[in-house]
């Protein structure tokens, strides 16, 4: 019985430790907003961010002039990040993104190609770890 028990406590305090020491950073938290697009009249810019202890771990926007995806991933804790827009011309849906996957200090740029003026554009973008989309978070847009 004495053998049962420490082999449970061993085992409790090893699942303990290795939760402690995993690298991944999940965020903490994430800052998003949208504002007037600049040199785009009418357009709406949007963004996110993920922290996890006051530092920056990545992020997507979405820019109204040139209709751009762009996804940053600053921290190589094995995360990476997806952004992604859908919008309607009439009754066609349109959806285009993409992950960055490659680690610290990298960046990628998406041209939506010409969304029509005034178009509203549900803009996503979420931590990724193995393929998975964590904390997604959605912005409305305008191009």
């Amino acid at each position: 019985m004495r053998t049962r028990a420490r082999v449970g406590i061993v085992a409790a305090m090893a699942t303990v430790l290795v939760g402690a020491t995993s690298t991944a950073a999940y965020a903490d938290y994430y800052t998003s907003g949208c504002r007037n697009a600049y040199n785009d009249s009418g357009g709406l810019d949007c963004w996110v961010m993920f922290w996890k202890d006051g530092i920056a771990l990545g992020g997507g926007e979405f820019h109204a002039y040139g209709e751009h995806l762009f996804a940053y991933d600053s921290w190589a804790d094995g995360r990476g990040v997806y952004v992604g827009a859908t919008w309607w011309e009439g009754s066609y849906k349109h959806s285009n993104g993409f992950k960055l996957t490659s680690g610290a200090n990298t960046s990628r740029t998406l041209d939506l190609g010409n969304i029509p003026e005034g178009t509203s554009v549900t803009f996503t973008s979420c931590q990724t770890d193995d393929g998975a989309l964590l904390n997604c978070r959605t912005q409305t847009a305008r191009a």
